[in-house]
């Protein structure tokens, strides 16, 4: 699926290492394909992780535009939230 397919194309990125990283793109417009990225992306950097003594990488959604403004912040203390809120997305 191209961006011009898409209801609302975001990127799905992670830091690890003080820079963002786009991971993939995907359609938040289509619920069913958002909860498998997030929840996916949620269970690879926990797993990678494993409870190590370095710091756990964070995710986060932006849309995929020239502001790439974010949408969602994930880290493992409080999962996803509203990147504006703050609040808990699921």
């Amino acid at each position: 699926m191209t961006t011009a397919d898409m209801r609302k194309p975001v990127r799905l990125e992670l830091n690890n290492s003080g820079s963002w990283k786009c991971l993939g793109r995907f359609d938040a417009g289509d619920q069913v394909q958002t909860e498998l990225v997030l929840g996916g992306a949620e269970s690879l950097v926990k797993t990678l992780h494993n409870g190590g003594p370095g710091k756990c990488p964070t995710l986060r959604v932006s849309f995929d535009d020239a502001l790439g403004e974010v949408l969602l912040r994930w880290d493992i203390h409080r999962g996803w939230t509203d990147a504006k809120t703050r609040e808990s997305f699921w």
